[in-house]
């Protein structure tokens, strides 16, 4: 008991002084007690008898004296004991009352911790009521701990985390050591993970009294590891490679990426220096810079070439950013790359696309503007001459539509060939589009020298060009040459102007040879411009009209049909003549709405004839290739014909026979379609082109026309009938009509009426003239057709 008070008593800090043993150690109170109890009976037994015979006067008087010194003995000892235990009781409440203050005390400071901490400190009975409860533990589950205490959770919880949290506490009750455990719960913060530590709860005895808990909140940690989780599945599955290196320039790590793109594993990188990577190209100046900006700004961004493990230098786009701590001071920088040979080599696909045709592999036309400019500049400054030959091939387009368009790059790869290999080192060949070539000549002051390269190239297209497809094709050229400054030309626009006016001179001087550039040729080309922007409004305008040719039966020499053909009463001029116009629609997209026109006012002067009761003939229409093989003509005539009511019997449709030899299957789909529709059909200046007499049965004609120039043979040559009999035998042979054209002599109609032609026209009958001067020429013969035929009408219908 006093051992335990001694030891209460130092807990409240109250620490009396003992005494000490003979060898200066402490002795502890119930020796002190004792030993002065024992000292005080020992000097009262040894003295008192002596004392008291001091005192008694006899005997009888020490027996008295002797009872009155044991009751006093007994009193004294008595007092002694009640004083000792007197204090002992007073000393015990002391140290109660101060052990109870000082629980107290720990009590409150234990809980304002548990309130103060952010987790969530509770204790439970073995029945899941709570002990204790701090401060986090309320808030969370939204109720004070005052109305905690005592109570279960089971009414702010879902029932199924009431039996969670049922099922830990007993398995910590059960368990030898704390549990650590990992649960979600709905809170006041709604869901929120926690780590919790759970242990039997027991007494100083070992009696256990429930379950203890402490819980965490680990949410913000679980979403940072996730967030860190997705941070390294980028880091090692991202295109571009990442290294991190330290303040010495040190590799600290790498991604997968890294290792794909330099060939370095991690192993052999991590610990490394940042300069096993460097190539050599670039200077210390250059490496002095990327640092001096990165201590600068804290980034650096650009171009850099490094090199790969097996020694290959390549281009990589690098990112280098500084990492910085709390004070500033850099722990690390990491650098990101993306490797950009692929990039480098689709930039250089595309410079090469930009400047050079793929098909030839020549300077394309960008390239060769800018090549002819800088030699303009540089003979400019030397005083010397540039001379340039523009080169566009003859038939190109025929080949093109007959073979297919393979076969066309075939042949423009051929000519490249042929041409660069008649030309000297200096010179420089290029494509414009299309089958254009350009020549530039540096220094070339002799127009014969250019002459005579001009010569050769056309020489070197003479030969055939045999083609994969099996074919061999046949091409000539027409090149067109000017010079600088001889041509006054100021610079590249006005030079390839210039030559391109001079090639379309050759073309029209008869292709497949070459021409030099004059003056008067811009001013022809001017001209040419300001015809298709007037013509292109003419139609608008209502300037266009049709003027009509009678067509003469062969025998009798009675009108029996006539052909529209397009005049143009350009306002403020007058008649434009067709040779000036024409050719410039036919060259033009203006060809199509003027060739539909010419058929619907065709269609809509027979229409203006039957209405008025005035005679009819079949009028016939010249096709232009562009309209034919646009391929809606069929549809254009169905639409002409129906819009004006007018029968299928009074139109007839003239084609060329070289629409027909670029496409003959197409061709003669789109005859037929034309046939069917009533029309008649008939061949024009036939012998003039590129005839296929195996293809001409297969075409659904009515008619065969004698082109104009075999016509004026007749009486002129010795031979000169010759052509003209033999198409005549040819159509009959074949059941066609033969239509005979530039008939202008009583010979010429005279020999065609002997070899048996059907129809003839030309100026020795009439010239195209206005619908109403061919409603005379009907009038006129009217009688005379009444007299050998029973009426119009039925003449009509036997022509039909």
């Amino acid at each position: 008991m006093t051992e335990q008070n001694h030891s209460r008593t130092s807990k409240t800090g109250v620490e009396p002084i003992p005494p000490r043993d003979a060898t200066g150690g402490l002795i502890s109170r119930p020796a002190w007690v004792a030993l002065a109890y024992l000292t005080l009976g020992v000097a009262w037994m040894v003295y008192s008898d002596g004392l008291l015979l001091a005192m008694a006067p006899d005997v009888a008087s020490l027996a008295g004296i002797g009872r009155g010194k044991g009751v006093a003995f007994v009193l004294l000892t008595g007092w002694l004991l009640y004083g000792l235990l007197l204090r002992r009781d007073r000393r015990s409440t002391e140290l109660h009352d101060a052990e109870q203050t000082q629980r107290q005390r720990a009590w409150r400071l234990l809980e304002a911790i548990a309130d103060s901490s952010p987790d969530a400190i509770y204790a439970k009975d073995a029945e899941g009521r709570y002990l204790f409860a701090n401060r986090e533990v309320g808030r969370l589950l939204g109720t004070p701990v005052h109305e905690l205490l005592g109570r279960t959770s089971a009414h702010l919880v879902s029932a199924d985390e009431e039996a969670r949290l049922r099922q830990e506490d007993r398995q910590a009750l059960t368990a030898s050591l704390p549990l650590s455990l990992e649960t979600t719960l709905h809170t006041t913060d709604g869901e929120r993970i926690y780590a919790s530590t759970k242990g039997a709860l027991r007494d100083q005895d070992g009696q256990m009294l429930g379950v203890f808990g402490v819980s965490r909140d680990i949410t913000a940690h679980r979403l940072e590891e996730t967030r860190w989780r997705q941070w390294a599945m980028a880091f090692e599955n991202i295109r571009d490679g990442v290294m991190i290196i330290d303040a010495h320039c040190r590799i600290q790590t790498v991604n997968a990426a890294f290792s794909t793109i330099t060939g370095y594993s991690a192993e052999d990188a991590v610990g490394a220096s940042a300069r096993l990577l460097q190539s050599g190209r670039h200077t210390a100046e250059f490496y002095q810079g990327m640092w001096d900006t990165l201590a600068i700004e804290g980034r650096w961004q650009g171009e850099i070439w490094n090199r790969r493990k097996n020694g290959e230098v390549y281009p990589e786009w690098l990112t280098l950013n500084v990492v910085r701590d709390g004070l500033g001071e850099v722990t690390h920088y990491v650098g990101v790359f993306t490797d950009v040979t692929r990039n480098k080599t689709i930039e250089a696909q595309l410079e090469r696309l930009a400047h050079y045709d793929p098909l030839t592999e020549l300077p394309n036309r960008a390239l060769l503007g800018e090549r002819l400019q800088q030699t303009l500049l540089r003979t400019s400054h030397r005083r010397m001459t540039t001379a340039i030959m523009v080169i566009d091939l003859d038939g190109f387009k025929t080949v093109n539509d007959s073979l297919g368009h393979p076969a066309g790059d075939e042949l423009l790869v051929c000519v490249a060939a042929r041409l660069q290999s008649r030309l000297c080192k200096e010179a420089l060949l290029g494509r414009l589009g299309g089958d254009e070539f350009l020549v530039v000549m540096e220094g070339c002051d002799a127009p014969a020298c250019v002459a005579t390269v001009a010569r050769e190239l056309l020489d070197s297209l003479a030969a055939p060009v045999p083609l994969t497809c099996g074919q061999d094709v046949y091409v000539t050229a027409s090149i067109g040459i000017s010079f600088h400054p001889a041509d006054d030309s100021r610079g590249v626009v006005e030079l390839l102007r210039d030559a391109d006016a001079a090639m379309y001179r050759a073309k029209e001087q008869g292709r497949n040879r070459f021409c030099f550039y004059t003056s008067n040729m811009n001013a022809e080309a001017i001209a040419k411009l300001e015809v298709e922007a007037a013509l292109s409004q003419a139609l608008d305008r209502g300037e266009l009209l049709l003027h009509y040719q009678p067509k003469v039966d062969g025998q009798s020499g009675q009108v029996i049909g006539a052909e529209a053909l397009l005049r143009w009463n350009r306002k403020g001029i007058g008649l434009v003549p067709p040779g000036q116009f024409i050719p410039v629609a036919e060259q033009s997209s203006l060809i199509l709405d003027i060739g539909a026109w010419v058929i619907d006012e065709a269609c809509r002067q027979v229409r203006v004839w039957m209405d008025a009761g005035q005679p009819l003939v079949r009028v016939a229409v010249n096709v232009a290739a562009r309209q034919f093989t646009a391929g809606d003509l069929d549809q254009v005539v169905a639409l002409a014909l129906q819009r004006h009511r007018v029968d299928a019997r009074w139109l007839e449709i003239e084609i060329t026979e070289g629409m027909l030899i670029i496409d003959p299957q197409s061709s003669i789909s789109m005859l037929k379609r034309i046939k069917a529709l009533g029309v008649k059909l008939s061949l024009d200046d036939f012998g003039t082109g590129y005839s296929s007499l195996a293809y001409l049965q297969h075409f659904p004609l009515d008619a065969l026309k004698i082109d104009q120039s075999f016509t004026r043979r007749i009486g002129e040559e010795p031979d000169g009938a010759a052509l003209v009999d033999a198409v005549i035998a040819l159509a009959h042979r074949l059941h066609l009509r033969v239509v005979a054209e530039g008939v202008e002599t009583p010979e010429q109609r005279d020999y065609l009426r002997r070899k048996g032609c059907d129809e003839m026209q030309g100026y020795h009958f009439a010239r195209p003239a206005p619908p109403a001067a061919l409603q005379t020429l009907l009038a006129a013969q009217l009688p005379s057709a009444r007299r050998s035929s029973p009426s119009t009408h039925e003449t009509a219908q036997a022509l039909a």
